[in-house]
């Protein structure tokens, strides 16, 4: 039977390889984003034939158990089976949920008698990482226009890649910049404000790419991110939203540091709104080139 343990740091290198491998531009399968979110939901990972199975919360139900489409070395059509096993013999019902689009057509042919349904708000926006270098065109004004506005207004700005050494200060500005109140309908942001603080302290042992921008020797902005394939995944980015631009600022001088590294890269994955009206007011704003909607699969009633 499946062996599923608690997802931690310290089970990165061993999620990487998987990453490494992925045939998606899904956010859910890179390191970070399920380190960031192991205790919300509840990730725990198996990994049997060069192959690795994820349990995790219903996106659609979070009281309720469900798993990621398995990716590695087995087709759907072996691994689907194992999963079925692990379910048979601890008496739950097989629900796979957060499956990209481009998963569905070969689960289907596997799981013929369940039923697909897409999952509101957990789309990934995924962009053109060219365009959000240079923010040019008539999409992008608004952007490019609050960019000049900050480079104006902020002359003496630096930018640089976040060392170790800045570790401590990164997360003093984000516990500085919390977005979120302690009461019911903020839980998801709570917890991604305190994951983030976590998440930056975790760099010291896991090596992601992040940027930092100050203004007068103090912190404006802060953003980090995995790279995997052609695409950049960007699992945080806080600005002081006091100083204009600053966000725009923060995006735009990430991915030209970036791409000045890895210049192969085509596409920025900047996640999901989580039905957020202002977040998803600021990700439609970039112009996306493309959806990355997940769904999910379960038995019929």
């Amino acid at each position: 039977m499946l062996d599923f343990r608690p997802i931690t740091i310290e089970a990165v290198e061993e999620l990487l390889p998987f990453a490494k491998e992925q045939h998606t531009r899904s956010c859910d399968y890179t390191p970070g984003n399920l380190v960031m979110w192991a205790r919300f939901m509840d990730y725990k990972y198996a990994i049997e034939n060069g192959t690795l199975f994820i349990s995790c919360k219903s996106q659609s139900d979070m009281q309720s158990e469900a798993f990621l489409a398995p990716v590695g070395k087995m087709k759907f059509k072996e691994s689907i089976p194992l999963l079925q096993a692990y379910c048979n013999e601890t008496g739950k019902e097989l629900c796979l949920t957060a499956v990209p689009q481009e998963f569905v057509e070969e689960l289907q042919e596997v799981l013929p008698d369940y039923t697909c349904n897409e999952l509101e708000n957990w789309s990934d926006y995924v962009y053109d990482i060219q365009k959000l270098a240079t923010l040019q065109g008539k999409a992008l004004n608004k952007k490019r226009n609050r960019y000049n506005k900050f480079i104006t207004e902020q002359p003496n700005y630096i930018y640089h890649r976040c060392s170790d050494d800045e570790i401590n200060s990164v997360v003093r500005f984000l516990a500085e910049n919390r977005e979120c109140q302690h009461n019911r309908e903020e839980n998801m942001r709570c917890y991604e404000h305190w994951q983030c603080m976590a998440t930056v302290r975790n760099l010291l042992k896991y090596k992601q790419p992040a940027g930092v921008l100050y203004i007068d020797g103090k912190i404006a902005a802060f953003t980090l991110g995995e790279i995997f394939g052609d695409t950049l995944f960007v699992h945080i980015e806080k600005a002081n939203h006091e100083i204009a631009g600053a966000s725009e600022a923060i995006n735009r001088l990430f991915v030209n540091d970036i791409l000045s590294q890895h210049p192969e890269l085509v596409y920025a994955n900047r996640e999901e709104d989580l039905g957020d009206p202002g977040l998803r007011q600021v990700k439609r704003a970039y112009n996306p080139i493309m959806m990355i909607q997940r769904y999910e699969m379960q038995a019929k009633q």
